[in-house]
């Protein structure tokens, strides 16, 4: 699991320009996948956050990071379909900046969840 996510880690900008550039709509589980997890990291002035690190950490710390891009958007597979998405936190990271709030959509406890948005705001330390 670890080498899978360190490998879409790196995988990942690529992906998902491609997807991006054929207009599809790839915000889903894969096959032996639970929800996937998407969203925005915008600073408290509601401006995007290019080159934040964003993480999906399962409650016994296995991990997959991401980069926002310059619009601020981030996207990450999902956990295996066993974990629930409420057991599955979401954080972003900056240099010169600190975590202020993070807001989920569906709220937690929403059923059934095929996709997680999240929206992040950093503030300038």
């Amino acid at each position: 699991m670890i080498l899978r996510a360190a490998l879409l880690t790196l995988l990942w900008p690529a992906l998902a320009l491609a997807g991006a550039n054929r207009g599809q709509d790839d915000v889903g589980p894969g096959a032996d996948e639970g929800p996937s997890y998407f969203g925005v990291v915008k600073d408290v002035a509601g401006k995007p956050v290019n080159d934040a690190r964003v993480s999906a950490t399962y409650r016994n710390n296995q991990t997959m990071v991401t980069r926002s891009n310059e619009a601020g958007a981030y996207r990450l597979p999902g956990f295996k379909k066993g974990i629930s998405p409420d057991e599955v936190k979401i954080s972003c990271a900056k240099e010169g900046y600190r975590q202020v709030g993070v807001v989920r959509r569906p709220a937690s406890g929403s059923q059934p969840v095929r996709a997680v948005e999240t929206e992040c705001r950093l503030q300038k330390s």
